[in-house]
């Protein structure tokens, strides 16, 4: 997997979940704060278009401990720090 969160606190390495098949990303600039809902989610299929998301502002829902996150800060593509 190429994109992954850098834990800022613990340094551990959270990828991007993916649920039937479809990466899922929220888009701030249109749906704001309601981005993290079911019905504003922004779907893709392959990792190439998610990361092209990723770069035009959209958050990209990554696993967490207790349950996953949508997070646009400190984001990595390929071990390059983007966010």
């Amino acid at each position: 997997m190429r994109v992954y969160r850098l834990d800022p606190k613990t340094g551990t390495k959270r990828y991007a979940v993916q649920e039937n098949g479809y990466y899922i990303l929220g888009d701030y600039k249109k749906f704001g704060r309601k981005q993290h809902t079911v019905a504003n989610r922004v779907l893709v299929r392959t990792e190439q278009e998610m990361i092209d998301l990723i770069m035009q502002g959209h958050y990209v829902r990554v696993e967490d401990d207790v349950r996953p996150d949508l997070v646009q800060k400190n984001l990595c593509i390929d071990g390059k720090k983007v966010t």
